[in-house]
């Protein structure tokens, strides 16, 4: 008997400083600074400040939020995540998570004039040059 209370003494003991390494781990995931660069007809798109980051060469790694518009009074539009790398030097960008779904088969393409993914591209890039 002794030893199954111990055992699950243990056990809990174990559980109990897991859960506290990770806390800060879990308070992190939520620290955001959201900056909103652009709106237009399209929706909204904003900016984690601090999750800028660079990877290799020309290329750096951001966190972005687009609100799409609603197309009609039935519509709530549609809010999505994305994980982004930029080529800075290319203008280029790929889209390497798409709501937290790693997009395995995401190439590089411009931003074809889209105004609000062109914003994310000059200022991500702009930030990290400074």
């Amino acid at each position: 008997m002794i030893k199954i209370v111990l055992n699950l003494f243990s056990l809990f003991f174990v559980f109990y400083i897991l859960i506290l390494n990770n806390f800060n781990l879990v308070i992190g995931i939520g620290n955001v600074d959201w900056l909103l660069l652009k709106e237009n007809d399209d929706g909204k798109e904003w900016l984690d400040m601090g999750s800028i980051k660079k990877l290799n060469g020309d290329e750096i790694s951001v966190l972005t939020k687009f609100f799409k518009n609603p197309k009609d009074l039935s519509d709530k539009g549609q809010l999505s995540l994305y994980v982004m790398n930029i080529n800075c030097n290319e203008k280029t960008f790929k889209d390497t998570s798409i709501n937290g779904i790693p997009n395995l088969n995401s190439k590089w393409q411009t931003s074809n004039n889209d105004e609000l993914i062109d914003v994310v591209i000059e200022r991500s890039c702009s930030e990290i040059l400074n």
